[in-house]
């Protein structure tokens, strides 16, 4: 195991960072479709674009649309903090080993 003696991030925590981001991009971007577009004109890999009848009219499933689109949301504002996080963590330094010198005792 190896470690980074600069004050700068590792590439892995680079890369973890960069996935971690657009992980967070897809979710927010999920989110804001399902804010933005009725649940009858979604589109089809979204899901939630299930019709149902009522009263002989087919109407747009108000099922778990509002779910989807505040659960999507969180999920990319969870992921938006990871990614930031592995950015800006800085584990503290190890603490210098202690000596096992004896100290003479003062009589």
């Amino acid at each position: 195991m190896s470690r980074s003696t600069g004050s700068g991030p590792t590439t892995g925590r680079i890369a973890s960072a960069v996935i971690l981001a657009v992980v967070a991009i897809a979710f927010l971007v999920v989110g804001i479709i399902f804010c933005l577009e009725p649940a009858g004109s979604l589109p089809v890999w979204l899901g939630g674009h299930e019709t149902i009848w009522v009263n002989n009219r087919n109407i747009p499933s108000p099922g778990y649309h509002p779910l989807r689109a505040v659960g999507s949301l969180i999920a990319g504002v969870v992921f938006a903090i990871g990614a930031w996080f592995t950015l800006r963590y800085k584990p503290e330094p190890a603490a210098p080993e202690a000596t096992t010198a004896r100290v003479p005792e003062h009589q």
